[in-house]
């Protein structure tokens, strides 16, 4: 309770911080995207699933904020615990971004980053499955700004914090903190479209619900949206990949169906900017 309460504490005083600044410039999207082939742990067949996201992106004088929150629907090989059809999930965070630039006032860049920043994200969600998951995660770190010509691309290292429930024994896990590895990036190709995705590297966290050890978790998702009806319709479309290893921390390698706990699975999406 102790570690939820410090999650709920520091989630007030990043939306504080936030909203102490009125943003300079906003951009908001909804996205759907199709996963034919993703894995759930637990689950033996590949998964299917439909996904809804509204991302909001906002600066200010002291950098920037993103909000994200997903809406997922599964196939009928991941089942919702009342059996009525595929899982339901949702899953969101919110990412505070200070910028040193702009609080400092170097505009001479540090090194090979044109900028750094100091981070802190704050994660949450559930599904109505048996396992009932309900992760909440903080990540603490900072991120360098590279040098594109257009878009951006962000690397990053963070201490990371998970509490999440296991509805099969019956009982909350408190994670023990671990190293994260993030990067996310959105470059522009004049009259074509955008490449763009991220990658995230968890580090062991210790023991699961189950008391099995947790493995490095690999997440990285890269897609190519293309501008449909030129750049300022909004409107764009595209394909990507997403490639998730040890998912959830499942050692793959151990697991009786290592598939389960591993996938690659295409993307379809279109998008729209609000």
């Amino acid at each position: 309770m102790k570690t939820v309460s410090r999650f709920t504490a520091l989630a007030a005083v990043l939306l504080a911080s936030s909203s102490a600044f009125a943003a300079d410039w906003s951009s908001n999207s909804v996205t759907y995207a199709y996963a034919p082939h993703q894995s759930e742990p637990g689950v033996s067949d590949k998964v299917a699933k439909n996904i809804l996201t509204f991302t909001s992106i906002s600066g200010d004088k002291l950098g920037t904020n993103l909000f994200n929150i997903d809406l997922l629907k599964s196939d009928s090989a991941d089942l919702a615990n009342n059996g009525g059809g595929g899982a339901q999930e949702w899953y969101g965070f919110y990412q505070r971004n200070f910028s040193l630039s702009a609080m400092t006032g170097n505009k001479a860049g540090y090194g090979f980053a044109k900028d750094l920043n100091l981070t802190a994200r704050v994660d949450a969600g559930a599904k109505n499955t048996e396992f009932a998951p309900a992760p909440r995660k903080l990540q603490l770190g900072m991120s360098a700004a590279m040098p594109v010509s257009a878009g951006f691309w962000d690397i990053g290292a963070a201490a990371y914090k998970e509490t999440n429930h296991n509805g099969i024994v019956g009982k909350s896990v408190s994670f023990d903190v671990a190293p994260a590895l993030n990067s996310a990036w959105a470059i522009p190709m004049a009259g074509v479209g955008t490449f763009g995705g991220f990658a995230s590297i968890v580090g062991p966290k210790g023991k699961d619900g189950f008391g099995e050890k947790t493995a490095t978790e690999t997440l990285i998702r890269a897609t190519f949206m293309f501008d449909v009806m030129g750049p300022k319709s909004g409107l764009s479309a595209g394909v990507g990949v997403e490639y998730w290893n040890n998912k959830f921390g499942c050692d793959s390698s151990i697991a009786a169906n290592g598939n389960k706990c591993k996938a690659t699975t295409p993307l379809a999406l279109v998008s729209y900017k609000l």
